[in-house]
């Protein structure tokens, strides 16, 4: 008899409790939990975060949960929807390889606003949910194939994962929990094509929505089938083709560790698409170590790598294309000596001297290693050249300090609240133990 991969995953996470839990894994939780709603209040000062909202009014949509940073209120499945696209646009989320937290943080926030959750249930919801869905990236190699096919997985595994807290959350049993994932997978979806504009962040929201959705129609009792992940023709087949993935690692050491211990997620230091951090941190390290300045660059040869979909624009138009530009990373890396939110605001993209900067990056193939190497190329002769094994924020050999993570917050948040209400939420969300209805948390979350 074929072994039930499925079963045994969702066993897992629904008999996991928050007690369960270890401490240092609940704090990582918490770090996670900020980040994420700091880069969903950083996208809500932008215009373009405003569209969503038009289209709620048009379809005149009301409820009782909010969206962050804006207090408009709706559905418990809408306001997950509209959350996750907020945390997801501008890149700035944390990074797995995909995107876990965009696909879990949107809808604890809704659900637990809906049925006013305490913190401690949220956070046992929240790791079980890095658990399903890190586990999915293990099967399948962390999905690099995937995403060259035209699968953004974050849209897949995001639903799987919302899916399985939201039946923890709402304490539905191992069939119907089972269920609930049956749905989730074929509410699923996510092109790679729309990476480098708001449709990536639809893959976010699309996800965070189906999770509450399916969940809240398994509870009614609509059917699926139980074996959603490792069936014949289930996701894994379906994404990947059969006989390319092990399954056998969805349930293998099952919380030994926890997987958002290890392998850990990482926390972004740059607000770009992560695949390029190695390379760009390399180039600031050679412009602050030898204080370089543009005008000493000659060229710069470097593996733009444009057959991949994260870094498929050379001439970006716009600030989202920009994030998954490897090219204007390193131009701007050069230009400004950083790489932080205001590197990508709408007025820096075509800035004559960014223009001028992208000429001299030279695409140089190569492979391996190797295509994590910058050299830069000086007028008086010099080559410099530098690689980074492990970037900045990897969460085992260079994590952000919980200073960092407070400053990225603020940052980030400070774009939608007021001081007050940074430093109120930021500490009740690093405390989120001790909150004893989510609703609480929301108020601060608000203006």
């Amino acid at each position: 008899m074929c072994k039930d991969y499925t079963k045994e995953l969702m066993s897992f996470v629904l008999e996991t409790g928050y007690e369960d839990i270890p401490q240092d894994v609940l704090e990582i939780a918490k770090r996670h939990f900020l980040d994420c709603v700091g880069s969903a209040l950083a996208e809500v000062a932008h215009p373009r975060s405003q569209i969503v909202q038009r289209c709620f009014n048009a379809l005149d949509l009301s409820g009782d949960c909010r969206i962050i940073g804006t207090g408009r209120k709706l559905p418990v499945d809408a306001a997950a929807f509209a959350t996750g696209i907020l945390a997801h646009t501008i890149c700035f989320d944390d990074s797995g390889p995909s995107h876990p937290s965009v696909t879990v943080v949107p809808g604890l926030l809704a659900m637990g606003e809906k049925y006013a959750f305490d913190g401690k249930k949220i956070l046992a919801a929240q790791v079980m949910a890095y658990e399903v869905f890190q586990r999915l990236n293990a099967v399948t190699e962390e999905a690099w194939e995937m995403r060259k096919r035209g699968w953004h997985p974050t849209g897949f595994f995001g639903s799987v994962t919302g899916a399985a807290q939201c039946a923890k959350l709402l304490g539905l049993d191992l069939e119907t929990s089972q269920r609930a994932l049956g749905i989730a997978a074929s509410l699923g979806g996510g092109l790679s094509q729309n990476i480098g504009n708001m449709g990536m962040g639809l893959h976010a929201g699309n996800a965070s929505r189906n999770g509450v959705l399916a969940a809240h129609l398994a509870k009614e009792g609509f059917t699926a089938d139980p074996q959603p992940l490792d069936g014949r023709f289930g996701l894994m087949d379906a994404l990947c083709g059969p006989g390319t993935y092990d399954i056998s690692v969805l349930t293998l050491d099952l919380g030994n560790p926890l997987r958002l211990k290890n392998p850990g997620i990482t926390i972004k230091p740059y607000p770009n698409c992560w695949a390029h951090h190695k390379v760009l941190q390399a180039t600031l390290e050679l412009v602050s170590k030898y204080q370089i300045k543009p005008e000493q660059v000659e060229h710069i040869e470097v593996d733009l790598q444009p057959d991949k979909p994260t870094y498929r624009y050379l001439a970006p138009k716009t600030d989202l294309e920009a994030r998954y530009s490897l090219g204007y990373g390193i131009a701007l890396a050069i230009l400004d000596g950083e790489l932080t939110l205001s590197q990508y605001e709408d007025d820096r993209i075509q800035r004559d001297d960014t223009l001028e900067m992208l000429k001299r990056i030279i695409h140089t193939p190569k492979t391996g290693a190797d295509q994590q190497e910058i050299a830069i190329f000086l007028t008086d002769g010099q080559v410099l050249r530098n690689r980074v094994q492990y970037s900045k924020g990897h969460p085992l050999h260079d994590p952000l300090t919980l200073e960092a993570v407070q400053e990225k917050y603020r940052i980030c948040a400070g774009r939608a609240l007021s001081p007050q209400k940074v430093e109120a939420s930021m500490e009740a969300i690093l405390h989120l133990e001790q909150v004893d209805d989510m609703r609480r948390l929301i108020d601060l979350l608000v203006e």
